[in-house]
C-alpha cells in the first residue's frame, strides 16, 4: 500500500476547525516520504471550493460531533458527483459502536479512532483511491475501444455477419444490403443455411462446423436474387459469447472501389448524399436508448420542411428542385455541423438530430437555420428562387417516449404548426393539455415536477394544532406541500400529486419534504422552541424498504431531542402494511420519529389498527367532523372515541374545525388538540400565537 501510495503526489482535503491540524497531518506525510499536498477547509462551503479548485484523492473530516452532518451534506444529490468517489475518512475520539456505527451508514470509508492508526489508514485509503481511479480510467479506455471495433464493423464496407448455432445473431448494414434486408430484426434468429442454394447447403452446413475456413457459395438474398458469394470464417465472440464472424464479398464485387460504394449506398439518400431514413432512425433509436439511461442527458429531434415546394416546381421545374435540396440539404449540414446529424426525410423536408444538447443549444441551431434560409437563394440559369421553410423541434429526455416514430410525429405536427403561424417560423413541441394523451400528459407533468424540484419551487404550508388544555410544552404544526407553477402561482396538491405518483415522482417528493421538515425543527431548536411537525408521505414511501432505511439514516445523523417528527398514516393505508408499519414503527422511534393514525374512526377495525400499531397519537376521522354541530350521531361517535382513547392514555387530534360551534361543542368533551381553518388556515410559515387558546 505504502508503495502504491509513493507513486505519485497525491492530495488530502483536511476539514477541521483548526489550520494547524492540515499543516501537523503535511509534515508528518512528508516525513513518512510521501509527496502530499494537505488543503484545509473549516466549512463545509469552503471544502466545496478547494474540491472545485483540486484534484482531490481523500477526504479527512474531524468536526467532532458534527462529522456526521457533513458526511450527511456530502452525499446530498447536488453535492454526491463531487464527493461520492473519495474515501470519506472520519477521526472519532470515541470506540463506541453506537457513535461509530452511523457514520458508517453516512458514508465514512473508515472511522480513525486512535491518532496512532491515522497515518496507516490514511496512506491505505490514499492506495486504494488511486487503483480505483485507475480501474475506472482502463475501464473507459475499453469501452472505448470496444465502441470503436463496434462502429468500424458496423461502417465497413465489407459485408459482416455473426453466426452462432447456425442462426445470425447480428450483421452490419453491408451484409443486410447485401442480403436484401431493411432492418435487422428481420434476419435475426434466420438459419444462414436457408439462404443456401443447390449443393451450397450441404458444403455451407460442413463449413460452420470448421473454426476457420473460407469458401465459395450461392446464397439467395430476401429479393429472391441468386448471388455468388466468397464467405470466410473465423472465431469470435459477440456480447461475451463465442461464434462465428463471417466475412462475405460478392464474387463479382470484391474491388475496394465497389465495396465503398455499396457501403455509401446503405446509409445514404442517392439524390442529396444526406443519409437515409433508415440510417437515421436507427442512429436516433440508439440515441434514444442511451438518454433513457440517464437523468440528464437530453438531446433534440428537429424537423425541416420547405413549404413552397410547389410554386419552385412551377419556377424551375422538378429537375431544378432536386438540385436545389441537394445544395440546401448540403448547407444544412454543414451549418448543424458536428452537434448533430442531418438525413433526408420526405420529398422535401430534412431530420437533424442533436444528439448531446440541451433546448438553448438546440434553439440556436434553430435561429442559425431560419438565418441562413431567409439570405438563401437558388440559381438555375437565368432563373433566382427563394425557399420558405418551417421548424419543428422535439425534446428528447428521460420522459420522452422511446418510440421513434412517435417523436418523429410530435417534430412534424410543430412543424405544420410553425407553417400555420407564417413563413420561416419555428415551433417546439408543446402538447395541448386539452388534447393531448394520457401518456403526453403523464411526461408534461413528470417534466414540470421534476423541473420544480431542481429549481426549489415546493414549499411547505404548516396548518398549528392547538392545545384545548393549555398544555404549552410544544408548538404542534400539520405540514402542507405546495407546488409552485412556471408563473410562480401555487398549484393546490391535488393538481400535481396524482401526477407524481403516476410518474414515480413520490419518493423523491417524500424525501424533500421529509428533509424540509428535519430543518425547520431543527431551527426551532436553535430559537429554544420545540416545534412537533406532523407529516404525510405516500403509500409508495411506506412500502420501500429502501425509503425506510433512508429515512433511519437521516434520523440517526440528526440526532432529535425528543418525538418531534410524526408520520401520519391512513387508517384505510395501515389496514394492509401493518407488519411493515410495525417494523418502521420500531426503527424510528428512538430516533425521535413516530406514528399516527389518521382518519381514525372510519371502520371498525380502527381499535385493532391501535393494538398492533400501539401509536399514542391518533386523528379522528375527517368524515365524523361534518356538520358536526347539527350532526348528533357524529357527536356521541366522537365522545365515545374520546373516552376509549382516555382508557387507553391515547392522544386525540381532532381535525376540520372550521366554525366556532364545532369548537364549543369539542371543549366541554375533553377535547384537548384541535385544528382547522376557523384556527388558522395553513400558511407557508411556523407564525401563530399559541398562548390565545
Amino acid at each position: 500500500m505504502r508503495d502504491v501510495a509513493k507513486q505519485r503526489a497525491f492530495a488530502v482535503l483536511y476539514l477541521s476547525n483548526e489550520i494547524n491540524d492540515a499543516v501537523t497531518l503535511r509534515s508528518q506525510l512528508r516525513n513518512h516520504g510521501f509527496a502530499a499536498n494537505v488543503l484545509h477547509a473549516t466549512s463545509f462551503e469552503e471544502a466545496l471550493t478547494q474540491a472545485g479548485k483540486n484534484t482531490l484523492d481523500v477526504v479527512l473530516v474531524d468536526f467532532g460531533s458534527h462529522s456526521g452532518s457533513v458526511l450527511d451534506t456530502m452525499l446530498e444529490d447536488n453535492h454526491r458527483p463531487v464527493f461520492d468517489r473519495l474515501p470519506k475518512l472520519v477521526i472519532a475520539d470515541v470506540d463506541d459502536d453506537d457513535q461509530v456505527l452511523p457514520l458508517y451508514e453516512l458514508g465514512a470509508t473508515a472511522v480513525v479512532t486512535h491518532e496512532s492508526r491515522l497515518i496507516p489508514v490514511l496512506v491505505r485509503e490514499v492506495a486504494a483511491s488511486m487503483t480505483e481511479q485507475e480501474r475506472t480510467l482502463f475501464q473507459k479506455k475499453l469501452a472505448s475501444a470496444e465502441g470503436r471495433c463496434q462502429k468500424l464493423i458496423d461502417g465497413s464496407g465489407e459485408a459482416l455477419a455473426y453466426i452462432q448455432d447456425g442462426l445470425h445473431i447480428y450483421a452490419n448494414h453491408a451484409y443486410l444490403s447485401l442480403m436484401g434486408f431493411n432492418e435487422l430484426e428481420e434476419l435475426i434468429d434466420e438459419p444462414l443455411l436457408d439462404r443456401a442454394v443447390g449443393d451450397s447447403a450441404a458444403r455451407l452446413k460442413s463449413f460452420l462446423k470448421e473454426d476457420e475456413a473460407s469458401d465459395e457459395f450461392e446464397l439467395e438474398t430476401e429479393g429472391g436474387d441468386r448471388i455468388k458469394v466468397i464467405i470466410s470464417s473465423s472465431k469470435a465472440t459477440f456480447d461475451g459469447e463465442a461464434c462465428l464472424q463471417l466475412f462475405v464479398a460478392p464474387k463479382q464485387q470484391n474491388s475496394a472501389e465497389i465495396e465503398e460504394q455499396l457501403e455509401f449506398l446503405s446509409r445514404r439518400d442517392l439524390l442529396t448524399g444526406l443519409y437515409n431514413r433508415n440510417y437515421f432512425f436507427d442512429q436516433l433509436h440508439e440515441r434514444i436508448d442511451l438518454i433513457k439511461q440517464s437523468e440528464n442527458e437530453q438531446g433534440v429531434l428537429m424537423m425541416l420542411d420547405i413549404t413552397n415546394s410547389e410554386a419552385l416546381k412551377k419556377m424551375i421545374g422538378t429537375t431544378g428542385v432536386d438540385s436545389l435540396l441537394t445544395e440546401y440539404g448540403k448547407e444544412v449540414e454543414a451549418l448543424v455541423g458536428g452537434k448533430g446529424l442531418v438525413a433526408r426525410h420526405g420529398a422535401y423536408s430534412f431530420l437533424a438530430l442533436l444528439g448531446k444538447t440541451d433546448l438553448p443549444h438546440a434553439e440556436q441551431v434553430v435561429n442559425s437555420l431560419l438565418g441562413y434560409t431567409k439570405d438563401y437563394i437558388f440559381t438555375l440559369g437565368t432563373t433566382s428562387v427563394t425557399i420558405n421553410i418551417s421548424i419543428g423541434y422535439t425534446l428528447l429526455d428521460i420522459n420522452a417516449p422511446a418510440n421513434v416514430m412517435e417523436l418523429v410525429d410530435r417534430a412534424e405536427r410543430a412543424t405544420n404548426k410553425a407553417s400555420e403561424q407564417g413563413v420561416n417560423l419555428a415551433e417546439f413541441y408543446k402538447p395541448d393539455l386539452k388534447t393531448a394523451s394520457d401518456a403526453e400528459q403523464e411526461e408534461i407533468w413528470a417534466r414540470r415536477i421534476k423541473d420544480a424540484l431542481k429549481e426549489n419551487r415546493f414549499f411547505l404550508a404548516f396548518q398549528p394544532i392547538v392545545s384545548l388544555q393549555g398544555h404549552r410544552d410544544l408548538n404542534r404544526f400539520e405540514v402542507f406541500l405546495r407546488m409552485i407553477d412556471e408563473q410562480g402561482n401555487p398549484l393546490k396538491p391535488m393538481e400535481f400529486l396524482g401526477k407524481a405518483e403516476r410518474g414515480d415522482l413520490m419518493q423523491s417528493i417524500d424525501r424533500w419534504v421529509i428533509l424540509s421538515a428535519i430543518k425547520e425543527v431543527h431551527a426551532g431548536l436553535k430559537r429554544a422552541e420545540n416545534i412537533k411537525l406532523y407529516l404525510r408521505i405516500s403509500e409508495q414511501s411506506l412500502r420501500d424498504e429502501e425509503f425506510a432505511q433512508w429515512l433511519m439514516n437521516r434520523l440517526a445523523s440528526v440526532r432529535l431531542p425528543d418525538l418531534l417528527l410524526v408520520i401520519q398514516v391512513r387508517a384505510d393505508t395501515a389496514g394492509y402494511l401493518l407488519k411493515h408499519l410495525e417494523n418502521l414503527r420500531d426503527t424510528i422511534a428512538p430516533l425521535g420519529c413516530g406514528l399516527l393514525i389518521d382518519g381514525f374512526g372510519e371502520g371498525a377495525d380502527s381499535y385493532r389498527l391501535l393494538d398492533h400499531l400501539k401509536t399514542k397519537e391518533i386523528k379522528i376521522s375527517r368524515a365524523l367532523l361534518e356538520n358536526f354541530s347539527q350532526e348528533a350521531a357524529h357527536q356521541t361517535a366522537v365522545t365515545k372515541l374520546l373516552n376509549e382513547a382516555n382508557a387507553r392514555d391515547v392522544s386525540v387530534i381532532v381535525p376540520n374545525v372550521e366554525d366556532p360551534a364545532t369548537l364549543q361543542l369539542l371543549w366541554p368533551m375533553g377535547v384537548d388538540l384541535v385544528q382547522g381553518d376557523f384556527i388558522q388556515s395553513p400558511r407557508k410559515g411556523l407564525e401563530f400565537d399559541f398562548s390565545q387558546f
